[in-house]
Order: C-alpha cells, then sequence, then structure tokens
C-alpha cells in the first residue's frame, strides 16, 4: 500500500517533526469479500452491491443503504473456510502506517470518524494543534484546509476515480489530484507523492505539473471527438421501482416514443441497468441521450414519457436529470 519512496518520506517528515496527510478515497477496511473456491462475494441483500469489511467494528457494511451483518467466517453457498479480504480502505491504510510506524501518531477523517456533531472540526483542530503525525482521510482532507506544518501529501491510489463509468472521470481526478496537493507547503517546501498505475495519463502528469492549461486541451480535444459535454447535453432517464418487469417494459415503451420520432438530432442508447442496479430494494434502469437541449428536445421527452400506459404503472418513478452530476 505504501511505496518505499512514500515510506522513507514519511520517515524524513516524523524525524524533522513534520506532518503528513495520506490521501485514499475509499473507506472501511477491505472493499470485498470473495470466497476462493466458489467465487460468492458477500453483498447487501437491499443493494446489488458488495459489503464493505469494516474492522474497527467488525462487520460488513453497504455504503449504500447502511445495511450492516457480521463477517462470514466460511463461505454460505459452499462451506469452504478460504474466505478472503481483498481491496484497500482508509482502516487497512491506518493499520499499516501503525506497522511500518508505530512511534507515530495518526488520526483519521472519513464518514465513519465524523458522524458525531462537531467532529469534522474537532478531528482537524486536534491535527493542527496537538501537532498528530499524519492524518489518513479520504475526500475530507482534500478541500481548503490550511495546515502550515504539513509538508507530505501521499496520494495512495490516484487510479481509484480514474475509470469510473463517466464522462467527467478524468476531470475529477485531476481536480482532486490538485486539490490534495495543495495541502503540502503551504509555509515550509513540501512534497506530494502520488502512487498510480498510469504514471502516462494525462490527468496525473498535469496534475503533477500543476499545469492547468495543459490538462484542458487534452480533454477538451477528447470530449469534441466523442461528443461530450460542452459539446452536446447528456440526458438521462431514470427508472426506479420494486417491479423489475414493470421498469424493463416501462423503459422499452419510452425508448420506442422517443425513437420513433426519427429526430437525428437526438443519439439515443437503448434501455440498460444502471452501473449500480438495485439500491434499498428498488431496480434502477435508465435511457442515455445525447443532443444539444432544446425547447424541442424536451417536448420529444414529455412525448416520451407521459402516457396513459405509463401512468398506470404505480411501482415506477421516472426521473429526466440534464448532465447529471453522477452517471451512478
Amino acid at each position: 500500500m505504501i511505496s518505499f519512496k512514500l515510506q522513507d518520506k514519511i520517515k524524513e517528515n516524523l524525524e524533522r517533526k513534520e506532518q503528513t496527510i495520506l490521501f485514499l478515497n475509499r473507506r472501511g477496511y477491505s472493499t470485498f469479500i470473495m470466497c476462493r473456491d466458489c467465487g460468492y462475494v458477500a453483498k447487501c441483500k437491499n443493494c446489488n452491491i458488495s459489503l464493505t469489511y469494516h474492522m474497527s467494528e467488525n462487520k460488513l457494511k453497504c455504503h449504500y443503504c447502511g445495511y450492516e451483518e457480521k463477517v462470514i467466517k466460511e463461505c454460505p453457498e459452499c462451506s469452504s473456510k478460504k474466505v478472503k479480504y481483498f481491496g484497500t480502505g482508509t482502516q487497512k491504510l491506518e493499520e499499516e502506517i501503525h506497522k511500518l510506524f508505530p512511534e507515530a501518531s495518526t488520526i483519521r477523517m472519513d464518514i465513519d470518524t465524523v458522524s458525531k456533531k462537531n467532529s469534522h472540526e474537532e478531528i482537524l483542530n486536534t491535527f493542527k494543534n496537538d501537532n498528530i503525525d499524519i492524518l489518513i482521510g479520504t475526500q475530507m482532507v482534500v478541500k481548503g484546509h490550511h495546515f502550515p506544518n504539513v509538508t507530505l501529501v501521499g496520494v495512495v491510489t490516484a487510479d481509484s476515480s480514474l475509470n469510473l463509468e463517466d464522462y467527467r472521470a478524468v476531470e475529477r481526478t485531476f481536480q482532486t489530484l490538485v486539490q490534495v496537493a495543495g495541502r503540502s507547503g503551504r509555509e515550509k517546501e513540501g512534497d506530494v507523492i502520488i502512487q498510480t498505475y498510469n504514471p502516462d495519463h494525462y490527468a496525473i502528469i498535469e496534475a503533477q505539473k500543476q499545469d492547468y492549461d495543459s490538462f484542458y486541451n487534452q480533454e477538451i480535444e477528447l470530449r469534441k471527438m466523442l461528443n461530450y459535454p460542452p459539446f452536446c447535453d447528456i440526458i438521462m432517464i431514470s427508472f426506479q421501482g420494486i417491479d423489475l418487469n414493470e421498469i424493463q417494459k416501462i423503459s422499452n415503451l419510452v425508448y420506442k416514443k422517443i425513437k420513433s420520432v426519427n429526430d437525428e438530432n437526438i443519439n439515443i442508447f437503448k434501455p440498460v441497468p444502471s452501473p449500480v442496479d438495485k439500491i434499498k430494494n428498488k431496480y434502477r434502469w435508465r435511457i442515455i441521450l445525447k443532443c444539444k437541449v432544446t425547447s424541442r428536445i424536451l417536448d420529444i421527452i414529455n412525448y416520451g414519457i407521459e402516457d396513459e400506459r405509463i401512468k398506470k404503472c404505480k411501482n415506477t418513478r421516472i426521473t429526466v436529470d440534464i448532465n447529471p452530476n453522477t452517471m451512478n
């Protein structure tokens, strides 16, 4: 988890009595649990998502609905004892730091440690005023904090947000890296170490150089080539409900109605399950449209979703988002 180079820098910082921030945008201990004999993965009973192991509470948790269950020691499918923990979260990173630097004082900042009122400010004040050696955290440690004695920032897995199913994933990765790098060297000379499996990716390279213009030029060219915003708009028609058959029926009906208009300005994709296709026992499907939003386009969408057959289906909720904040 911690490269030799980052280890050496942390050691130097400890010797100089200077502070370090380690950024990992994933909480918990292990991101999923799998049986090595049959391939079973522990999943949430309410959401189609793997459960995350939280060692401090010795529980498996769903980060979407909050469902919890006890840790499994044998596979419920094949009864094998070969159950292994995969992936990395902030709790595991903290444990690793304690092994490598037992003398170092640490404090962790993620959604699990800031659940109480004012705990966010308390952690930041403790880190700053008590001169804690290492702050380990998720996105919460990135923005706007001024720590005069922080001279090292380590990004443990810069790739975690790079390959998400969202056209803004690269932009957000660059933005996050630039922001977290800004926590180091506020008043003294500082270092930033980015650990990545994609060192040649332009988002990583330009974040290292702090060169926004160069990043923008490459990203805007790619968006133009793929016809992504700002060269078009992305409209997401989402379908959510407890009846999967009804959702499939309605989404196909909406797709066929919009498609039947035969407007060459609309690029419409067939209805498919959302990346996370079940949350809180509700199934999720979506239709994606790429076009420039005009009053005519909105009329076509309204034509697609306003139908007596759809109104009779009470279990399905339809929402329309233009350039949504998340594509999940």
